[in-house]
């Protein structure tokens, strides 16, 4: 090597050195001392330069050793490669330290969570088992419906397309951690229907697998709502995992396709996100407002690779456009193996869980509201811990009070024999009784037969306190709120309150700023809030007070609004019982106000607490002396209040309410414990049975409301439809009950290929009773019996398919053709006058070669012709078993 070389190469390499090797400079240090290539005053020299950063010591040792001569920068280059592979061990070894704290971090966060604390038995500690399978769908991207539809149409079938392929857990699991480059994926779910508890099993078993090429940040919108000032999102990752700080820059800029965001709680931001206007930032360390980081990362200007999971509330999901989501999920919720399940879990004996299902299960509409997880818990809670909490306040109030109450019940089939056996059947008892278990059994911390026996006293203790919290609770619904400051409970009185820590759930954030941390609360379940603001409304009413007065003046200009909407309604109307009826009117409207349905439970709660029966289980918490005549409840057999019942009817004869706000309206009248409803379904049957004979009328129906009155029907096993005018929109109304009868026939309706699409989503549907299914004269055609086919591969039901008059032609039998090969369900299929000619019936007797369980095949008045027919006729000579029918 010629003389000066190595001092020449460091000089053509300056900016290249102190570019890659300044981050490895202590290490370079240490090592060129002990080689004797820098002097202990050249250290000094050297690290004196610290305060201007790591790269202008790397400049001074690169012009130290340039004045030391050659030798010193021949040992430079000699150790520069061992020293970098040596730092880059030792930072991995580092790194992965941090790594594993980060999971056991990330996993104790993520932990199992029984929140009020009043089961009996305890959670395992590692989590294992106490999983309960729930079913998703997926599909590529979604689609904008054009139709509103609030959130209780969103459970189980009824939120499905024929497009959605159904999953489960491992799926998605797989997904999001195994795919290097799964984009922005989207997680759609009622209230309650676990989209927190996928995120929380998603983390743990991350947490628990040695092998993961993925890291899992995981975020909630609610606590993205703390940050109120810009910051840069390597800051805001950095203040949240700071065990992660010293490598996250370098983990982010290495590689971000080996990180999955979580951000859960897309419907609780309080932000809005404009996709469209805001500016594009792809520097993780540039300030920008916290609405502004979530559109940069979703559109992939922040972090591109990087792959995202969001979860939201199905009305929210449209925040973020469709052409951005690569993958969205929807949570069907629990079937009812799965419910069943779900109770034998977290019950703490055999016995007590099969009391409870016993329960659920004998009352369709809490079977229908336990496909969502959340509310199998709260029915778990009140049957299980609370489930006598009716008993003692209600069995005897009714049997002392109202001697006929029980008799005029028992006319009422819909509502079932809960009078009987003095167990909650509507949804508002549910919830009076789950919110009493908490009161006596968690917050007092006393035995059952203690809290019980006093448990007027101690509800009439607790009801300012519950009073308040039910009052922020409805100022929260009123401006959409989820989650309060402590501003707020200091407004109501409420810090510092043991009432409040069991039914608010707590998040912090620091505030770096003045080295504190602020506080945020939110109920620990949205659906609760809707209760207590309800129970605060009607406590309101029945005091004779303004339910608005209870809220403080900076509730914002839709209170004001309210206030000065009250204030005329007192001068307009100076008799209590019509400013009573004013503000049930009120309540209503505040229901048809957001087509979200984010309000529709506390229009069905505040129905359902206008009743006497559903009160008196929390007896003590309402006033001693109810103002009776404002309810026109003398102490009647009927439990009531007749003018609740006349505006419910009065609303439903409406010309403008839609479908999806009528279906509310009749939950409220079951609520209402509206005696009427059988004789409403009575109605139906009545006309059905008669539009059926006359089709010169057109009617049109309200299936919607149809649906809702079958489900209250359990014993009703055959379904006919005929000749109704019934079409696909209409069948996909009532998809939530059509599973569960045994005969559907659906004939002479315009169905179509789309009808089909619906009928397969039955058919598929784990719970199907179907046996015979009878589409005569539908319109289906080769399309729609193509998709019905694909479903009746896998369905193990359908014993009679009755498809007549429907044109499917030879392409349509040898459709069936190719499932009478597989299917060992079908007995009897009725093919009359479908344009099937000699080539069809050909392909179906070589399936029926293959096919041995099928007992009938009738083809009349197809295109056959006689040495058609005759084969027929020979074919079944040589099975005793099959009935063919065919004639030219």
């Amino acid at each position: 090597m010629a003389v000066g070389s190595c001092s020449t190469e460091i000089q053509q390499r300056r900016v290249e050195l102190v570019e890659d090797y300044s981050k490895h400079l202590t290490h370079l240090l240490d090592v060129l001392f002990n080689v004797g290539a820098v002097t202990e005053e050249d250290l000094s020299f050297i690290k004196g330069s610290a305060v201007r950063g790591e790269r202008e010591c790397m400049r001074v040792l690169l012009d130290v050793l340039n004045g030391r001569g050659e030798e010193s920068c021949r040992a430079f280059l000699y150790v520069l490669p061992s020293v970098q592979d040596m730092t880059a061990k030792l930072g991995q070894a580092t790194r992965h330290e941090h790594l594993k704290k980060h999971k056991d971090i990330l996993a104790r966060q993520h932990g199992l969570v029984d929140y009020l604390s009043i089961r009996r038995q305890t959670l395992g500690q590692d989590g294992s088992g106490c999983w309960t399978d729930i079913t998703f769908s997926r599909q590529a991207g979604y689609a904008l419906s054009s139709q509103c539809r609030h959130e209780s149409a969103g459970v189980g079938d009824a939120s499905r397309t024929r497009l959605d392929e159904i999953c489960i857990f491992k799926d998605l699991y797989e997904n999001l951690l195994c795919n290097p480059a799964s984009g922005v994926n989207m997680l759609s779910g009622v209230a309650g229907s676990g989209k927190t508890m996928v995120v929380r099993r998603l983390v743990r078993e991350w947490a628990a697998e040695t092998n993961s090429s993925k890291t899992v940040l995981s975020l909630s919108f609610l606590e993205l709502n703390l940050v109120t000032h810009e910051q840069s999102l390597q800051d805001l990752l950095s203040d949240h995992y700071i065990h992660l700080k010293p490598f996250l820059p370098e983990l982010l800029n290495s590689n971000p396709t080996q990180f999955l965001l979580i951000l859960d709680g897309l419907d609780e931001f309080c932000y809005p996100l404009n996709f469209e206007h805001t500016p594009k930032c792809s520097d993780p360390d540039r300030l920008q407002p916290i609405q502004s980081i979530v559109v940069n990362l979703i559109k992939g200007n922040l972090l591109p690779g990087m792959s995202i999971f969001l979860t939201s509330r199905p009305h929210a999901v449209t925040k973020v456009p469709p052409v951005l989501v690569s993958q969205f999920y929807s949570l069907l919720g629990f079937s009812v193996a799965q419910q069943k399940q779900y109770f034998e879990r977290n019950c703490s004996s055999p016995e007590a869980a099969k009391a409870v299902w016993a329960s659920v299960s004998s009352h369709k509409p809490l079977l229908l509201m336990c496909h969502i997880p959340a509310f199998c818990w709260i029915v778990s809670t009140t049957l299980h811990d609370g489930g006598s909490c009716l008993c003692p306040d209600t069995a005897g109030a009714n049997s002392g009070e109202n001697g006929g109450l029980e008799e005029a019940n028992q006319s009422n089939s819909l509502l079932g024999p809960s009078e009987e056996n003095s167990k909650p059947v509507t949804i508002s008892e549910i919830y009076c009784c789950f919110v009493k278990s908490i009161l006596l059994f968690h917050v007092q911390g006393r035995s059952e037969g203690s809290s019980l026996q006093h448990a007027p006293h101690i509800l009439g203790e607790i009801q300012p306190i519950l009073k308040s919290l039910g009052a922020m609770a409805f100022k929260g619904l009123l401006e959409r709120r989820f989650i309060f400051e402590s501003s707020d409970l200091n407004s109501f009185n409420l810090d510092n309150t043991k009432l409040s820590q069991v039914f608010l759930s707590e998040i912090l954030k620091e505030d770096r700023a003045s080295l504190t941390f602020e506080k945020g609360f939110h109920f620990i379940h949205t659906s609760l809030q809707e209760f207590l603001a309800a129970l605060y409304y009607v406590l309101q009413l029945l005091s004779g007070s303004n339910p608005f007065s209870g809220l403080r003046p900076s509730t914002g200009r839709y209170i004001q609004n309210a206030f000065k909407q009250m204030a005329s309604a007192f001068n307009k109307f100076s008799r209590p019982q019509r400013l009573f009826c004013r503000r049930i009117k009120k309540a209503l409207r505040c229901g048809e106000r957001h087509q979200s349905g984010h309000m529709d439970l506390f229009c069905r709660f505040v129905c359902g607490l206008l009743v006497p029966r559903t009160r008196l289980i929390l007896n003590g918490f309402f006033p001693d002396g109810p103002k009776l005549h404002l309810l026109h409840c003398q102490r009647s057999p009927d439990p009531t209040p007749p003018f609740l019942l006349h505006l419910l009817h009065s609303q439903l004869q409406s010309s403008t309410l839609s479908p999806e706000r009528k279906v509310n309206i009749y939950h409220c009248l079951y609520e209402a414990q509206d005696p009427g409803l059988s004789q409403r379904l009575q109605s139906w049957m009545k006309v059905l049975s008669q539009q059926a004979l006359d089709q010169s009328c057109s009617v049109n129906r309200d299936w919607s409301e149809l649906a809702f009155l079958l489900q209250l029907t359990p014993d009703l096993q055959v379904l006919n439809l005929d000749a109704q005018g019934l079409d696909a929109d209409g069948l996909r109304r009532l998809l939530p009950v059509l599973p569960r009868f045994s005969t559907l026939s659906l004939g002479q309706n315009p169905l179509g290929s789309e009808g089909a699409s619906v009928l397969s989503l039955v058919l598929r549907n784990p719970d199907c009773r179907i046996q015979r299914l009878w589409v005569v004269a539908t319109g289906l055609g080769c399309e729609g019996l193509k998709i019905l086919v694909e479903a009746l591969k896998e369905n193990r039901t359908v014993t009679d398919l009755r498809m007549a008059i429907n044109k499917i032609g030879d392409v349509g039998a040898g459709y069936l053709a190719e499932l009478l090969k597989t299917n060992r369900t079908l007995t009897d299929i009725r093919l009359r006058d479908n344009l099937v000619t000699d080539e069809g019936a050909e392909v179906l007797m070589a399936a029926l070669k293959e096919n041995t369980t099928l007992e009938y095949l009738w083809l009349f008045d197809n295109k056959l012709t006689k040495d058609g027919v005759k084969k027929l006729k020979e074919f079944a000579n040589t099975r005793p078993n099959l009935d063919i029918k065919a004639c030219v």
